[in-house]
């Protein structure tokens, strides 16, 4: 664990409590990767107003691909184990979620959602060089609008990789895809300046 120090909720600037507000209260809980970002209150304030803008603009199927494919190539399983849980209560199959994070049949995703993954995939995996044909793609199966949403969408998700994978931040749920997998040591999560348990199943951050 990085040296950084986990702020509580009751710690935070009052206005990135207002903007985290609603999450923690559906939550029980405020995130580690939110207590230690809480350092820089409005970089974060704006960080999370960013990402709810990018999940109101694109249906929860771009969403939650994007999501679950930068997540498995950066292997940010902080959050990806989250957005699985997440994809399983919007209703997505096991089936899709596997396909998602690479480990499936691309072909039960459906048309846009492979799009979306594939503009995503290379993107993250060229840095966005040569992810031309790609763009193009999803721009004619998407649309422009969603096109350029699904490229932010990966930007955010990229950006969540590199501070999690730095700070070591570990999965704080059970991954959906494999059963078998024991369920990770839960993180801390941090509420009120106290350790609390781990969040419940299906929560995401």
């Amino acid at each position: 664990m990085s040296e950084i120090r986990r702020l509580g909720y009751d710690e935070l600037d009052p206005g990135l409590r207002q903007v985290l507000a609603p999450k923690v209260e559906r939550l029980g809980y405020l995130g580690e990767f939110f207590a230690v970002a809480g350092h820089q209150p409005a970089a974060t304030r704006a960080f999370q107003e960013f990402t709810e803008a990018l999940k109101a603009a694109l249906p929860p199927e771009l969403s939650e691909v994007v999501a679950l494919c930068v997540a498995s190539t950066l292997d940010n399983a902080y959050e990806q184990t989250q957005h699985e849980q997440l994809s399983a209560k919007l209703g997505f199959s096991r089936e899709w979620i596997t396909a998602a994070v690479g480990k499936g049949d691309p072909e039960v995703l459906g048309e846009a959602a492979r799009a979306a993954r594939a503009l995503a995939a290379s993107v993250v995996a060229g840095y966005g060089r040569g992810a031309a044909p790609d763009l193009a793609h999803a721009v004619s199966v998407l649309g422009e609008d969603q096109a350029v949403g699904v490229l932010l969408t990966v930007g955010r998700y990229v950006a969540h990789a590199v501070v999690s994978n730095t700070l070591e931040l570990r999965a704080p749920v059970p991954s959906v895809i494999s059963a078998a997998e024991e369920a990770p040591a839960p993180s801390p999560s941090v509420i009120s300046g106290a350790a609390v348990a781990a969040p419940p199943s299906g929560a995401a951050q």
